[in-house]
């Protein structure tokens, strides 16, 4: 059994966006220190010495498209770990993702950010496929939120519901690229430590 993480997925998909990908090292560095921000204030951390003009329109676009995001009252989770397990003819793998999610209504929403295109991409379908299976979900109860930022556009927000044929064919295409790259392993999967009960989450309103 092996542990795949979200970098090694991107390596195996040679043909996948990632919203790093093609950014130079400034973009990158860009990128980086805006999720630290998002963190940060999440936190309650001060986080002056990292906030610029640009940033500040971005962390406020940011709250209007996920309202209560940086209310510590509310149940919104940050990079959490959640694992699924993906099983290739004899061989198991855990796919192993950072999620951001929050609890509305006893249901999960699943929220992205970063700088460039609000629309879905590979890599948001595959833990879309990981969250179904971490919390089994139907896909027609998970939503994702996505918001893109941009320096010379207003920031975008979208929103997409998902169901059992996107579920279907996300699989087979992780399954197609594990046949492809049958020497994708890496060491083996302790349990996650982000492992909890819906039931259990108050309900709250964002």
């Amino acid at each position: 059994m092996a542990v795949i993480t979200l970098k090694k997925l991107v390596s195996l998909n040679q043909q996948c966006y990632s919203p790093l990908g093609n950014f130079q090292a400034s973009e990158r560095s860009i990128q980086q220190q805006f999720q630290q921000l998002v963190r940060q204030k999440r936190m309650g951390l001060n986080i002056e010495s990292l906030l610029n003009s640009q940033f500040a329109v971005w962390l406020e676009q940011l709250e209007s498209f996920i309202p209560g995001i940086f209310d510590l009252r509310k149940k919104i989770y940050l990079d959490t770990r959640w694992q699924a397990q993906l099983q290739l003819e004899e061989v198991s793998h855990w796919l192993s993702v950072p999620i951001n999610a929050g609890v509305v209504k006893n249901k999960v929403r699943l929220y992205e950010w970063r700088i460039g295109s609000a629309e879905l991409i590979w890599l948001d379908r595959v833990k879309l496929w990981i969250a179904c299976n971490y919390l089994q979900y139907p896909p027609e109860k998970l939503v994702i939120v996505i918001c893109g930022f941009s320096p010379q556009i207003n920031g975008r927000v979208t929103k997409t519901r998902w169901d059992d044929r996107d579920y279907k064919a996300i699989e087979k295409e992780i399954k197609s690229l594990f046949a492809e790259n049958t020497s994708a392993t890496s060491n083996p999967s302790k349990s996650s430590d982000y492992i909890f009960n819906i039931d259990e989450i108050e309900e709250v309103k964002l």
